[in-house]
């Protein structure tokens, strides 16, 4: 089965618990890692995000995590929606696993029909964002994340490979247009204008919602940030990087649910990782929460900027491709590079765009996040809900004139951020 070629007529049906046990009966191989027989498999249902569900499977053996599309949003059945999303979360599997081997998930199996994927299973890992909520601190992860997103996005761009290869694969996340419209419209519109998937529960924020959008410096960012999110297929992306698709532990991180991935600007997956830990940060009552903000989002982009500055000094033409990556660069000007320093400028500049509209989305637009929701009391709620939005009106407003982590972010560290 090509994984890089959506069927059109799938014999689908949804699959409750006994029919995912059953389905996995069937397949040699995943019965084999689960070990025994099915009469001695639990399963349970871990199904947490909007749209697909989701269950965890294990036998004697070892165990893994199955995910089905429905033909809906699993929050709302009335939003119908095409089931090529765990398609399009394989692919993206089988095309980063190789660049990344050590922080995603393998792809087990994917049925073209019943369009149900098979992951190896992370049981023993938490979900980043409530490992965060609960005062975790693993020092690990966000290194971690920013090496994934420098080896996923360098990896699957003409920075490393003849655009042949990098053509015929945008053409086939070019198909994941339901995705990509979902992610336009909740994270880069709605949240600008009225619309009625917007919400918030506190009429003490609507004045700073209404300076977002009569903000001229906040338009002219957002119109140019929508603007390259459409027009600057960089690299193959994650889509949703959010701390609720990693699975961590202390010493080992993994992200997941990938089926939003796209071609687009490398700074969208930073930014959206980067805007989490910022939401995070105004939702952590503890007096040093800013400042360990501020060196995550530094230790991230140094990180970042690090290794993708080292898998581009290491690309030099091969036989097959003697003209390939390496016209993009000249060999002899080492590291320092212009021409890489200026396009790791762009990435930045795009990191901090996209993070603050990562922030506004998620405190008034459709998908919120559960950060807030551990504050104790409504007014202290509400109050870092509105310095979270200023913070990220302000990075708007500003977009573009930010050089650096501490021209940008270095304000989180002031234990005095306020709403406007």
């Amino acid at each position: 089965m090509n994984v890089h070629a959506p069927p059109k007529t799938p014999r689908y049906r949804t699959l409750d618990m006994p029919g995912i046990l059953a389905f996995l009966s069937g397949l040699p191989d995943i019965a084999q890692r689960l070990g025994a027989t099915v009469a001695q498999w639990t399963i349970r249902e871990v199904s947490d995000g909007n749209l697909n569900n989701v269950f965890v499977v294990d036998g004697p053996r070892g165990g893994v995590c199955v995910k089905q599309s429905l033909p809906h949003v699993r929050v709302d059945p009335s939003w119908k929606m095409p089931l090529d999303r765990t398609f399009f979360e394989a692919a993206y599997l089988r095309d980063i696993h190789p660049l990344v081997p050590g922080l995603t998930t393998r792809c087990l199996h994917f049925d073209p029909d019943l369009f149900v994927l098979v992951v190896e299973s992370l049981a023993g890992h938490a979900v980043y964002r409530t490992a965060l909520m609960s005062g975790v601190d693993w020092p690990r992860v966000v290194p971690d994340i920013a090496t994934f997103v420098a080896r996923a996005t360098f990896g699957t761009s003409v920075l490393s490979e003849p655009f042949e290869c990098v053509f015929d694969r945008q053409a086939v996340y070019a198909r994941n247009q339901t995705l990509r419209r979902i992610t336009l419209d909740l994270v880069l519109d709605d949240p600008y204008h009225d619309h009625p998937r917007n919400h918030w529960d506190d009429a003490r924020l609507d004045d700073v919602v209404g300076r977002i959008r009569a903000s001229h410096g906040v338009r002219r960012a957002v119109d140019g940030l929508r603007l390259r999110f459409l027009t600057c297929p960089q690299a193959l992306l994650h889509g949703d990087l959010h701390t609720g698709s990693i699975m961590a532990t202390a010493t080992d991180t993994r992200v997941i649910d990938g089926e939003f991935a796209i071609y687009g600007p490398i700074g969208f997956d930073c930014g959206m990782f980067i805007g989490n830990l910022v939401l995070r940060r105004f939702a952590d009552l503890a007096p040093d929460a800013g400042r360990r903000c501020v060196a995550d989002i530094q230790r991230f982009w140094d990180t970042f900027a690090a290794e993708f500055t080292r898998l581009w000094a290491a690309a030099h033409p091969t036989p097959s491709a003697p003209s390939g990556p390496c016209a993009f660069f000249v060999p002899d000007e080492g590291d320092a590079s212009p021409g890489r320093a200026a396009f790791l400028r762009a990435v930045f500049g795009d990191m901090v765009g996209y993070c603050a509209m990562e922030i506004i989305r998620r405190i008034i637009g459709y998908a919120h996040t559960a950060d807030f929701d551990v504050i104790p009391t409504h007014d202290t709620r509400t109050a870092r809900r509105r310095a979270a939005l200023a913070f990220a009106c302000g990075l708007l407003d500003a977009h573009g004139t930010q050089g650096d982590v501490e021209a940008a972010f270095g304000a989180l560290a002031r234990e005095d951020v306020k709403g406007v």
